[in-house]
């Protein structure tokens, strides 16, 4: 075999050289550390034992200091002449003379004499009455088993009392002495330790007395530390401060009800510091050189495992290419020469086993190649069945709803084309073909909304509803079907509710309506009801629909929310229907973060309940009984168009000739001034001629659109708000309005209310007038308007019949955008509506469902502009 000669940093070679080394590394680093932290303890130990010593001396110091001026006291309490003098009422002067006396003698700074009442009789020194009396209620039976230490003024006395007996008690005698520096620098010279006296006082400390000329900021840390002092039954601890390298060990020295004494004892460790840091500097030629042993070691642990390794490998690969022949050459008497023999051993048992496997393998590979070849071929059977069924469902379903409005259409528009129709037949033609494009809009409506479903591009859009006008609507709208059934159509609200709750309220009425509509559909006796509750605790709706209708088993209630499906084909003949609408129903409620549940028992009815998540609106008010909904329900139904009188001077913006009319009608009404431009270019050359307070610009025009516009017009110098009007209200579009520099959107149709509302925010309001107020002429401008708006649709439909002859749908889906804003905004709702899903139907190239969908609006349109 030939023999490997650079192995020296194989990839295996360097695992092991890191791996050994790392594990030498730690062994000295944590060697080094332990030696660090050793040191570092005994030095904190001796510092602590230092410490400790300096404690006892200090108090053992004030303790020989106590028991002197407790004898002395002891001694002037039992001399006759002061006995004599306070027994006989002698005046204070003389008693104060006797004071003096003995004060000298035996060196006390202040000395007091107190009645049986603790009130003052004389006293030399320390002239404070107050302290005078607080020291006599202070006096206590244990006073000479330890320091009894007062302040007069700022300064610190050791004091000491001593009952004075004739033979009873007549009075107390109290000495004292400053606790002075000369006291506390004798102690240091005893303990080698800077004393600090601190006195804690209602959370604040003073430093009276320090042998040590501290900074500001360690007296703060000597008084920070007077003001934590720990228990006394922890065991001792002193504390160091960083900063100047210093370490502190207070204690109590004495306490009473008004403050507490603490003693500071105080040294520097700098020196020690120094010590370590040279110590650790010595450490660190030691740890170099055992780092370097460590790579050395490393270096040839690594090899003398790496390279019989590397022959095993050469060896291994050889036998992987299948040469089964080559030996290999291992001397190393261990567990790899014994590795390295039984390698060669196997070698041979697995060249005899590869042959055995190869035979085995053939064999099994042709089997399972002709089941898998099976498999596949039953799978796309299966697949094909389905999908071909699936259509097959579909193409029935829906041919089957989309057949019977279509006869109707068809046939009724043959009555308008025939001449010798009477005007009541076709009036009779219009109608049928309203009705029947109706019903088809609303199965064109399912088809797109389930595309959407399915192509994930259902956007909701959020906002604030109230919720009584939301169910009057629905109540509303479903009355009319549930009167011509002869059923009773009720809704209730179980309070407390929110007035208002964020939501999509367009989805959420599509939702409530179908399931009233299937209700209403399925039950031909009794009553529908609509019910909503509020579980506060789960933060959600439960919206229930109810009916006595015909119910339905468990096994219909299973495909209830499949696609194309109706529980039964027996359903399907008798009430019709493509199946889709509670399956867009629960793709609906759960794209909005709900879920829908159903029971029913057959002959007995079904109830739905719709579980939709709480967000709450801005507005947080709750309702708690019904006439409260009640004057909501009023307030909403009698709410009255304000119109304000505006003051300033508008430039409006649009091609569309119509929707420049009803704008500048609108706004005619407030009493601003107006300006008119059809194009981006004309609004250009006003801007650059006039100065306007707001700008009303439509999104979509002709070569300059209304975004370039208003870029050109903010680059130009025009400071005042854009609010730009269109018909698309999808999040994207209000983006590129932002992007653009718009200050606010606008969606067509236009909603007067709001309308007003909004530009009121940029022009400044002189006062508001209700609609019922406004001029006569006024309400007869805009009937005009209208009457004017009708009589275009003869231009509108040509424009539309031309369009859709030449095939040329860009211009079609441009005559449906104007159509759309322009038509609700004079009110015609359903035109509008019509001409919003045939520019849908455009956009997604269903050519065939466009031509239907235009016979419907062309119908509608004639029949409005004949009325």
């Amino acid at each position: 075999m030939h023999k490997r000669k650079h192995l020296i940093w194989t990839p295996l070679q360097i695992k092991i050289f890191v791996l050994v080394v790392s594990l030498f590394s730690m062994v000295f680093a944590l060697t080094l550390l332990s030696i660090y932290t050793a040191a570092y303890n005994l030095a904190e130990r001796q510092f602590l034992s230092r410490l400790s010593v300096g404690q006892n001396v200090f108090l053992n110091e004030i303790a020989n200091a106590k028991s002197q001026l407790d004898l002395n006291v002891e001694t002037v309490s039992k001399d006759w002449a002061l006995r004599s003098a306070i027994g006989q009422g002698e005046d204070s002067e003389s008693i104060r003379t006797i004071l003096f006396n003995f004060g000298n003698r035996i060196d006390a700074d202040v000395a007091l004499v107190l009645d049986k009442k603790f009130m003052l009789i004389s006293q030399y020194g320390g002239q404070d009455g107050e302290v005078a009396q607080a020291l006599g209620h202070e006096l206590s039976d244990d006073q000479k088993q330890r320091a009894w230490i007062t302040m007069m003024g700022e300064q610190p006395y050791l004091v000491s009392a001593e009952p004075i007996r004739a033979p009873g008690v007549i009075g107390w005698l109290i000495m004292g002495k400053k606790l002075n520096l000369s006291l506390l620098e004798r102690i240091k010279g005893l303990i080698s330790l800077d004393i600090n006296l601190s006195v804690v006082s209602s959370d604040q400390a003073l430093v009276p007395l320090s042998t040590a000329q501290n900074d500001h900021m360690l007296n703060t840390a000597i008084k920070n530390v007077s003001l934590r002092l720990p228990d006394e039954n922890r065991p001792i601890e002193f504390q160091t401060l960083d900063t100047h390298e210093t370490v502190l060990l207070p204690f109590m020295l004495f306490e009473d009800n008004r403050r507490q004494f603490i003693v500071v004892l105080q040294d520097s460790i700098q020196a020690w510091l120094q010590t370590l840091r040279v110590f650790m500097l010595e450490l660190l030629p030691f740890f170099a050189l055992g780092l370097l042993l460590a790579v050395i070691g490393s270096y040839y642990i690594a090899r003398s495992i790496t390279r019989p390794v590397g022959r095993l490998l050469d060896a291994a690969k050889q036998v992987a290419s299948g040469k089964y022949s080559e030996k290999i050459e291992v001397s190393e008497k261990s567990e790899l020469g014994e590795l390295a023999l039984e390698f060669g051993n196997m070698q041979y048992a697995v060249m005899d086993r590869e042959q055995k496997i190869k035979d085995q393998a053939e064999e099994i590979r042709q089997t399972n190649n002709a089941k898998f070849q099976i498999e596949i071929v039953q799978k796309e059977q299966q697949l094909a069945k389905s999908a071909n069924e699936a259509k097959h469902r579909f193409l029935a379903n829906v041919s089957h709803e989309i057949r019977t409005p279509l006869n109707s259409i068809i046939g009724y528009t043959q009555v308008l084309d025939d001449p010798d129709a009477s005007v009541e037949d076709k009036h009779k033609a219009t109608s049928a073909i309203n009705s029947s494009g109706q019903y088809l809009l609303n199965i064109i409506n399912d088809v797109l909304d389930l595309s959407k479903i399915e192509a994930g591009k259902i956007h909701l859009q959020n906002i604030d509803t109230c919720m009584v006008s939301l169910l009057n609507e629905v109540k509303t709208y479903m009355s009319r079907f549930a009167n011509e059934k002869n059923l009773a159509f009720n809704s209730q609200l179980h309070y407390p509710l929110p007035r208002f709750f964020n939501t999509d309220p367009t989805r959420l009425k599509q939702i409530l309506l179908n399931l009233c509509n299937n209700a209403i559909k399925f039950t031909d006796v009794g009553k529908v009801e609509l019910q909503v509750y509020l579980d506060r605790y789960k933060r959600r709706f439960i919206f229930v629909v109810s009916d006595t209708g015909v119910g339905m088993s468990e096994e219909q209630q299973l495909r209830l929310f499949t696609a194309f499906s109706q529980g039964s084909s027996a359903i399907n003949r008798k009430y019709g229907g493509t199946g889709l609408g509670l399956y867009i129903s629960k793709q609906l409620i759960e794209i909005m973060g709900g879920h829908i549940k159903v029971t029913s028992q057959e002959g007995q009815g079904s109830q739905f309940a719709v579980y939709l998540p709480w967000s709450e609106a801005n507005n947080t008010e709750m309702l708690t009984n019904p006439e409260q909904a009640r004057e909501i329900a009023l307030q909403h139904h009698h709410n009255e168009l304000i119109v304000p009188t505006l003051t300033g001077h508008i430039l409006c913006v649009d091609d569309n000739q119509d929707n420049l009319q009803l704008v500048a009608y609108l706004l005619k009404k407030t009493g601003v001034s107006i300006s008119l431009a059809n194009s981006g270019e004309h609004a250009l050359r006003l801007a650059k001629q006039h100065r306007f307070d707001l700008i009303l610009m439509d999104m979509q025009m002709p070569d300059m659109d209304g975004l370039e516009t208003t870029r050109s017009l903010i680059s130009s110098g025009v400071t005042c708000p854009i609010i730009m009007l269109t018909a698309n209200v999808d999040s994207e579009s209000i983006k590129q309005v932002e992007r653009a520099g718009a200050a606010a959107h606008f969606g067509k149709p236009i909603k007067t209310a709001q309308f007003y509302t909004t530009v009121s925010e940029f022009l400044s309001q002189v006062s508001e007038v209700s609609a019922d107020q406004q001029p006569r002429e006024n309400s007869h401008e805009f009937e005009r308007l209208i009457q004017q708006y009708k009589a275009s649709f003869d231009d509108k439909i040509k424009d539309i019949q031309a369009a859709q002859k030449q095939q040329d749908w860009q211009r079609l889906q441009q005559l449906m955008h104007k159509l759309k804003g322009s038509a609700g905004s004079y009110g015609f709702e359903n035109i509008s509506e019509l001409a919003k899903q045939a520019e849908d139907l455009i956009e997604h190239k269903q050519k065939d469902a466009v031509v239907l969908h235009l016979k419907t609006l062309i119908a509608q349109m004639i029949q409005i502009s004949r009325d």
